[in-house]
């Protein structure tokens, strides 16, 4: 009796660039793509490293990324930036890695220690008072 023999396709696993790419290729609205974009691809380049040649290392798997790496890529980016910047920057990390899991891929989060800051307390209006009509 011949058996028979079914060949099992591996897939690939699902790296840093590439889930990076799938997710800003999602958002339709060009300003929102660029914005995401920088956050998103700077996290990745980061999480992938340089080789010794300097130029980025190849992209390693997305599940092999921890929560612990995706806080201190965040931290090395943006820890000293405005408290917006932080809050733009960590929110549409955030909201890839969100969306990597809701795809089924085994992705990290952002950690609790890379929570959102508050913006100081401030006197100064966001906008002046409107100007009076002279006339």
């Amino acid at each position: 009796m011949a058996g028979t023999v079914t060949r099992i396709l591996a897939v690939p696993p699902r790296t840093v660039r590439a889930a990076a790419q799938a997710f800003l290729d999602t958002i339709g609205s060009p300003n929102t793509r660029r914005a995401y974009t920088i956050a998103i691809v700077k996290t990745a380049d980061r999480l992938d490293g340089r080789g010794p040649d300097g130029l980025l290392a190849d992209s390693r798997p997305l599940a092999a990324v921890t929560d612990t790496e995706i806080g201190a890529a965040l931290e090395a980016l943006w820890g000293e930036a405005a408290v917006n910047t932080w809050n733009a920057r960590r929110a549409a990390v955030g909201k890839w890695l969100t969306w990597c899991r809701e795809q089924g891929w085994d992705a990290p989060a952002v950690p609790a220690s890379a929570g959102r800051s508050t913006p100081p307390d401030s006197d100064t209006p966001v906008r002046g008072p409107a100007p009076r009509s002279t006339g």
